[in-house]
């Protein structure tokens, strides 16, 4: 237990401070993209790339780990480890007074697949547009703090389950706006990403613990994947530390779009494409292997067989042979000959198994 205790706390440690995550949303049990990622998010985009933040990324470690899409947090789950790392290359963490991190975006490459359940795409600059102009509705699925109990409750936040917020996407114009009115959360210096996705306690809000976690519109059975969590953030001091005080407009997420790392994302998707025939090939000379000790053990079974057989059947010649001679030699035995005897001029012929003459009489020769 006191083993338990330590990792739950190292894992909670390693947590980012400022990441983000959903408070107020809805249970999200089961749901096929969002993943924990060692205290923190992420989303399942195919069965073995997760994409995340690059900050996150910075405290996953060699030896970090993630749970399949939509599990409640716990030991019993099944591990996946990472196989490779990639960050956007023009990713930059929070400088000085800017509190802004830039390309804030990052890929998990599994050593082995995750069950994968839907189609993801990348929305593109178009799909974006539009679901601005039509106010579609944008979900996010993360695994952070739900309420203010679970900062000092390591065993609520070990046993955590994903939770959903609802919002829309707003365009950088309507983030400058939002931000404007808040000028104290504003540094002069401060980079303004590209949208922004509004929450609050009706819709579910960002929480420490979701970085990472992806902003989606799911159309059928397709989710468009617009932007990771955890570029930039205002207007939840409820959490940061209070949890019951909210900007008056809400507070309002930063997010870069993904499809500015589509070569990113190839390159991942490349690499994983490249293991998998890797695999194929290892998969094949084992199978191979496999067949060819399989067909060895069953010529030396082949072949012992035969010779066990062949000197079964030559023992078993030799033992009638010699039964028959014993036989024959037995038969010989108890044959009966006739001889003829003679005593002058007399002839007599006795029968017998050993014939003899009888008194007087000698054998005819």
């Amino acid at each position: 237990m006191k083993k338990l205790l330590i990792l739950i706390l190292a894992i909670s440690l390693l947590t980012p401070v400022s990441a983000d995550g959903v408070e107020y949303g809805q249970d999200a049990i089961g749901d096929p993209n969002a993943v924990w990622v060692m205290g923190a998010s992420g989303f399942l985009y195919s069965d073995r790339i997760v994409f995340t933040a690059a900050h996150t990324a910075d405290y996953f470690g060699d030896a970090g780990y993630l749970f399949a899409p939509g599990v409640k947090v716990g030991p019993a789950n099944k591990k996946y480890m990472a196989q490779k790392i990639l960050k956007a290359p023009t990713y930059r963490a929070r400088v000085g007074t800017d509190n802004t991190r830039v390309d804030d975006f990052a890929i998990i490459i599994l050593r082995e697949s995750m069950p994968m359940r839907n189609s993801v795409q990348v929305a593109s600059p178009a799909d974006i547009e539009s679901f601005i102009r039509e106010k579609t509705p944008v979900e996010m699925v993360g695994y952070g703090l739900q309420n203010e109990a679970m900062r000092t409750d390591l065993q609520a936040r070990y046993n955590n389950s994903p939770h959903k917020m609802t919002s829309t996407i707003v365009s950088g114009d309507d983030l400058r706006k939002y931000l404007a009115a808040y000028p104290g959360w504003h540094q002069p210096n401060q980079t303004i990403l590209d949208f922004g996705i509004p929450n609050n306690e009706k819709i579910g809000s960002n929480c420490d613990g979701d970085s990472g976690s992806g902003f989606f519109v799911q159309k059928s059975n397709v989710r468009y994947y617009l932007g990771a969590a955890g570029g930039s953030q205002a207007g939840i001091s409820n959490c940061n530390g209070s949890f019951n005080k909210f900007a008056p407009n809400g507070g309002m997420s930063g997010i870069t779009p993904t499809h500015k790392f589509l070569a990113l994302i190839k390159e991942a998707e490349d690499f994983v494409a490249n293991e998998k025939k890797l695999e194929a090939i290892q998969e094949a000379a084992r199978v191979a292997a496999e067949l060819k000790a399989k067909q060895e053990a069953d010529e030396r079974v082949r072949v012992e067989a035969e010779l066990k057989a062949k000197l079964e059947a030559e023992a078993k010649a030799e033992a009638e042979l010699k039964a028959k001679q014993e036989a024959d030699a037995k038969a010989a035995a108890l044959k009966k000959t006739t001889i003829t005897c003679v005593k002058g001029k007399l002839t007599k012929k006795v029968t017998a198994v050993k014939p003899k003459c009888p008194s007087g009489y000698k054998l005819k020769k």
